[in-house]
């Protein structure tokens, strides 16, 4: 057991010490961070900028005088100045005839949608305000017009948003998609190059003098998951430093918590099968790509076969992809207890409502029965594939092996 953790902490201590790992751990919090500069920096640029507002009413003058995005200004002669200084974007007279107030917008383009919004909500409060004055109504009627329309919600009769109509589902759905898909498509290719690379040399024959063949493949599958494991966790680490700092950002802390219910609808949606499943699918195919790499006598041939493993993870990501269309068909149900494709389509169908707890559990079972099998296969036949140095292709060499 010493020797397999042995050969497990080399495999992880050399991969996680290469350049090409740590631009790859790096890449997403470079990406996340110039991004977040490139917005402050155009926040910052934008946030000395209002709209100058020119009116007479009182009402109108209190609302704007509370508000962030517009200024008040005594006269047209004085926001006209201020628009041509660029110390306002535009500038909204507002008169008053027969009663009725009418806006005007200058500038040279159209004013954004919340900022006519909210100036809209305060000219037609304005206007309701001139309304009642001039229509002299005494007090009782005054709140007889104030009077609002009752809703009430029943929970247990509302109907469960679709997945087309349910924002939370599709981000779940997308985020374990894509994280599935990158891990895949990098460790298949990782751990396949890094055993041809091995066969490649002589000093596999020592190693297996000194110790089984097969506990040298388990050591190498424990080594390379902890290299997903390590990238996992830190990931998830700097995820939840944001999670639990975004409340104190300026500028960030109200869209976080607008946003902050659907993003722990999320999270739980992630982190029940969609992990499980994203685990054994992993491992699964991490397996298999030892098992490809093998077969190969030379590393640059390599990714030629890991080819069949890149070709299954590619039909189960377009064919996920396709169900947010396609809906779940009968081929959908039975590629979802299929191991490779399931690790893809059932998270995706309960996410999406289309499979019960039930349906996850067996089919999490298949795909565990097979990894656990195909591992003690590959493991058995391990030593015999990875001593054949003969170029005869990689048939003749699995044929080799189960001599």
């Amino acid at each position: 057991m010493n020797k397999i953790w042995l050969v497990a902490k080399e495999t992880y201590r050399r991969e996680v010490k290469t350049w090409s790992y740590l631009l790859m751990i790096l890449a997403p919090f470079l990406l996340v961070f110039f991004s977040f500069v490139i917005g402050m920096v155009s926040a910052g640029s934008s946030d000395d900028n209002y709209v100058g507002v020119v009116t007479s009413n009182s009402v109108l003058k209190q609302a704007i005088k509370k508000s962030e995005d517009f200024d008040n200004y005594s006269t047209e002669a004085k926001a006209k100045k201020a628009y041509k200084d660029e110390d306002i974007d535009g500038y909204v007279l507002i008169e008053q005839k027969n009663n009725q107030l009418a806006a005007t917008y200058y500038s040279d383009q159209k004013m954004d949608s919340d900022l006519k919004s909210e100036l809209l909500t305060s000219l037609n409060t304005a206007q309701q305000q001139l309304n009642l004055s001039k229509a002299k109504l005494t007090t009782k009627q005054t709140q007889s017009l104030a009077t609002r329309a009752q809703f009430k919600q029943q929970v247990k009769h509302v109907e469960k948003k679709s997945f087309d109509n349910d924002p939370v589902k599709q981000i779940s759905f997308w985020v374990l998609l894509i994280i599935l898909y990158m891990l895949v498509i990098t460790y298949t290719q990782v751990t396949a190059q890094d055993i041809a690379t091995e066969k490649g040399t002589k000093i596999m024959e020592v190693i297996f003098s000194s110790m089984p063949g097969g506990d040298y493949f388990t050591g190498k599958i424990l080594g390379i998951f902890g290299e997903i494991i390590t990238q996992v966790l830190i990931y998830v680490g700097g995820f939840v430093a944001v999670y639990c700092a975004a409340p104190y950002i300026d500028g960030f802390s109200d869209l976080f918590g607008q946003y902050k219910q659907m993003i722990d609808q999320a999270i739980g949606n992630l982190a029940s099968w969609g992990l499980m499943f994203t685990i054994i699918g992993l491992v699964l195919f991490i397996i298999f790509a030892a098992f490809c790499g093998a077969l190969v006598a030379k590393s640059e041939n390599a990714n030629k076969a890991v080819g069949p493993l890149s070709t299954l993870m590619l039909i189960g990501f377009l064919f996920t992809v396709n169900m947010q269309s396609g809906g779940d068909t009968i081929f959908a149900k039975v590629l979802s207890y299929i191991p490779f494709l399931s690790s893809f389509v059932m998270p995706a169908r309960v996410i999406m409502g289309n499979a019960t707890n039930l349906e996850a559990a067996i089919s999490a079972l298949i795909a565990l029965a097979a990894t656990v099998a195909s591992f003690i296969w590959i493991r058995k036949i391990y030593p015999n594939l990875i001593l054949q140095t003969d170029d005869v292709g990689p048939w003749q060499n699995f044929k080799r092996s189960l001599l």
